[in-house]
């Protein structure tokens, strides 16, 4: 009985620690990639493999390689199956941000993987909106004389003595306000992602035997169980008939004791009640007869 319990249990732990190492094995393995976009240098580390219907935790990193305002990040999630791109999710990872050079921009995403998703690989699409502002500041650099351009100052201020004097001719200049110029721009790559471990026929026939075996190990725990306690009940009867058997062998011990000692004293009584008298030396004999001989004459 023991033998036919230990050999599924021992297949059962072995296709059970291959299911819990296929799991760990999923999600341990850290592995990072690097896009290089026009203003950004985005990196995300995410799960070397998946299985289908888990959730896959993708760290995403955008740092900054000049000062300019980040209309939007995006990060798209696809599954490739056969020759489809299956979009799994679509993510804003930042919107309406300035950002100086150098400066970072961290985040989680959380992607799950479809239960019916092929063996095949997750990739991302990563996109940046940005826009560019310029700013001048022209000057003019003709001379300006009675709202004309192009002349020459010639007023005079007043005389002395009869006599007018002036200033000679000088230009004026003329100052504009800033301008600026704004212009958006976007750019996108694509970065690999999780490997989908997902399942084959040696998979689904290990899963399959792998059940098959939890429900026999289930039974066989029954069957133990009720073995067991079958046992336990034989085990308290045996207990009883041998306090019984204990118990009725003392007392014919006691009964052959007082068996023996009722023979003993019946062979006595009948010892005394018949034990022979002895006649002694005085008691008269009786007259012996004696033969009369008669003669014939």
């Amino acid at each position: 009985m023991k033998s036919k319990i230990i050999v599924p249990i021992v297949l059962l732990v072995i296709l059970a620690s291959i299911f819990a190492t296929q799991s760990v094995f999923a999600q341990s393995n850290q592995v990072t990639s690097t896009v290089s976009l026009s203003h950004l240098n985005v990196q995300l580390t995410y799960p070397s493999q998946v299985l289908p219907g888990q959730s896959a935790t993708i760290n995403l990193t955008a740092q900054a390689k000049d000062s300019f305002q980040l209309t939007s990040l995006t990060v798209q999630v696809y599954l490739t199956d056969q020759n489809n791109l299956r979009q799994l999710l679509s993510t804003t990872v930042a919107q309406n941000t300035m950002m100086p050079s150098g400066n970072q921009i961290n985040k989680q995403i959380q992607v799950t993987v479809p239960s019916d998703a092929p063996r095949t690989s997750l990739v991302a699409l990563v996109t940046e909106s940005v826009s560019m502002t310029s700013y001048s500041y022209p000057y003019a650099n003709y001379p300006y004389s009675n709202g004309y351009w192009g002349g020459y100052d010639m007023t005079s201020y007043g005389n002395s003595n009869g006599n007018w004097y002036g200033y000679g001719s000088y230009p004026y200049y003329y100052y504009s306000y800033p301008s600026y110029n704004s212009q958006s721009s976007s750019d996108n790559a694509i970065a690999p992602l999780s490997y989908v471990q997902a399942t084959t026929p040696e998979y689904v026939t290990l899963q399959s035997q792998y059940q098959q075996l939890q429900a026999q190990n289930q039974q066989l725990q029954q069957q133990l169980q009720a073995s067991q306690n079958s046992t336990a009940q034989k085990e308290s009867t045996i207990s009883n008939l041998n306090n019984q058997l204990s118990s009725a062998q003392g007392t014919t011990t006691l009964v052959e004791i007082v068996a023996v000692i009722l023979a003993i004293a019946a062979v006595a009584v009948a010892a005394l009640h018949f034990k022979p008298t002895r006649t002694t030396d005085t008691e008269s004999h009786p007259p012996a007869k004696t033969e009369k001989k008669t003669t014939d004459v």
